[in-house]
């Protein structure tokens, strides 16, 4: 029998009562899917009822194969081992005692007929490249591409039938992204990824959309699937267009029937009086007319309702995408003005004994350059950064600046204050601005009503981040430096568009961290600078 995951009516509702979403009847087959939908959908939620970490709250779930899952977030404590990352611990330590001879039959029990387990753990390491990481060495000591690595190669040695990942090029270097698309590109079983990441999408043979209404596939890549979204929204677009003229003009011809007939009620009265008709046949003609008039009205009406019903129909169709929408008042720097000077720059982190760069730095940024800083995982640009906003002070070299007005998107969005709600914080960045001002700002960032009144600490990566762009917006004066580190990272695919359209406008001096390239493509970096160690 084929591999499949698939379900009938599924349906999951928060403790609160609220609807995440419902009657999900689908079928995933045995190839590669790409799971999309705007943050907060639901889609991380669904990945964790196919593989048994949550359970359905109505509807059938039917599983025919093995799944490993790959969350997007997985904790570990400060003692934790590679072998417990790969839920191999224990395994491993029966293997060991089985061969000293000291083995018990629990150890032979756990054991099973996985007896070939060492040889299989070696040739995996040594496919995806982390030969190098014993067993015994901690999870803490790990980069973040060494332990993305790790944790697939525990995936792959549980010889899955269905992969499910999560976000998985999230806080990736390039070096480590590449890994995970090859990986992707030559999947042979059933796959199911979630993921922003375009260039991934790419190498998917389907795309399924999950929207308010319901889930929906498209045969092909993230391309093909782009292509039928446009045809799509342009199709539901004149639908509704149509729908809605054919609406006027069922009720600008009811309303000229009635007029019609009113003006022929009023001249059959008039002639009645004038010919002296007796009262009864008076009446009778009375009644005919009226009878007359509640048959064409009753008609009227019904084409008017079948009108309004074909309206409501197409306007369900057309799925209405939210996203931010930022608009950076323009902050042009001349451009032979000298923004970010740094002349001999290193650091040396407290404790240590060397400085991080091999070499000190030395760079200049003019007016409104817009710079790419590259970088693989541990090679310093996070510290670069906060040298450059003056959060650390270089231990050797000179940072010199051309303005005070620089705004960091970090990772964590750490501008916002967890203690306080979304309204609190833009409050705190904007003290002088009335409050309607700064609500009718949040609605721009979709939140709206009481969404403005949410913590921060329970916010999700994406919500932090369309709140830190409020912030931003919300300051007097917008920054002549902006540094944005990962900033695609946690958005939906609409959000990043809107966000490259403001950094498209953005005119300071702009400085991005990121490993999406087709990002940093789109909002038009012109030039690199690379960090080696």
């Amino acid at each position: 029998m084929q591999n499949h995951l698939s379900a009938v009516d599924l349906g999951f509702f928060l403790p609160d009562g609220h609807c995440l979403f419902k009657s999900l009847t689908f079928s995933f087959s045995a190839i590669r899917t790409g799971l999309v939908g705007a943050n907060g959908i639901g889609k991380t939620t669904l990945l964790e009822i196919l593989v048994g970490r949550r359970s359905a709250s109505c509807g059938a779930l039917t599983k025919c194969g093995r799944v490993s899952y790959l969350p997007q977030k997985t904790t570990f404590n400060s003692s934790a081992t590679a072998a417990e990352a790969i839920n191999l611990a224990d395994e491993i330590v029966a293997h060991e005692k089985i061969a000293r001879g000291e083995g018990s039959p629990c150890d032979f029990e756990l054991v099973g007929d996985r007896w070939d387990l060492p040889e299989l753990v070696e040739i995996t390491f040594e496919k995806l490249g982390v030969s190098h990481i014993a067993l015994d060495r901690p999870v803490m000591s790990l980069s973040g591409g060494e332990l993305m690595r790790l944790r697939i190669a525990g995936l792959l040695l549980e010889e899955p039938d269905f992969l499910i990942l999560d976000e998985p090029t999230n806080h990736l270097d390039l070096f480590a992204r590449e890994f995970i698309y090859t990986l992707i590109a030559t999947w042979k079983k059933g796959l199911i990824v979630v993921s922003h990441d375009r260039r991934l999408l790419s190498s998917v043979d389907q795309i399924a959309e999950m929207n308010a209404n319901g889930l929906r596939f498209y045969g092909g890549n993230f391309e093909f699937y782009c292509e039928q979204r446009e045809m799509e929204r342009n199709a539901a677009e004149h639908a509704l267009l149509s729908a809605q003229q054919r609406l006027k003009k069922a009720r600008v011809v009811a309303q000229r029937a009635k007029e019609r007939q009113q003006r022929r009620q009023s001249a059959s009265n008039r002639n009645s009086f004038m010919k002296n008709l007796p009262p009864i046949v008076a009446g009778n003609k009375q009644r005919a007319a009226e009878n007359t008039s509640a048959r064409i009205k009753d008609r009227h009406e019904h084409k008017i309702e079948h009108a309004q019903q074909e309206v409501s129909v197409a306007r369900r169709n057309l799925i209405i995408e939210q996203s931010i929408t930022v608009d950076l008042e323009s902050s042009k720097v001349h451009v032979q003005k000298l923004m970010i000077g740094l002349i001999e720059v290193n650091y040396r982190f407290p404790g240590s004994s060397q400085m991080l760069w091999p070499e000190p730095l030395s760079l200049e940024i003019m007016g409104s350059e817009r710079v790419w800083l590259k970088g693989p995982n541990g090679s310093g640009k996070s510290t670069l950064i906060e040298l450059i906003c003056r959060r650390k002070r270089p231990s050797a070299g000179e940072v010199k600046l051309g303005t005070e007005r620089i705004c960091l998107l970090d990772q964590n969005v750490s501008m916002l204050d967890d203690s306080l709600t979304i309204l609190e914080n833009i409050k705190f960045h904007a003290p002088s601005r009335p409050e309607h001002e700064l609500r009718t700002l949040l609605g721009r960032f979709l939140f709206i009503r009481d969404a403005a009144f949410k913590q921060v600490s329970a916010l999700s990566g994406g919500e932090r981040l369309r709140a830190g762009l409020a912030c931003l917006l919300c300051a007097d004066q917008s920054p002549e430096i902006l540094i944005a580190d990962e900033p695609s990272n946690n958005l939906d695919l609409a959000s990043v568009g809107e966000l490259v359209s403001a950094l498209r406008d953005y005119r300071g001096t702009l400085i991005i961290v990121s490993h999406d390239i087709p990002f940093l493509e789109e909002i038009g970096i012109e030039r690199t600078v690379e960090i080696v160690l």
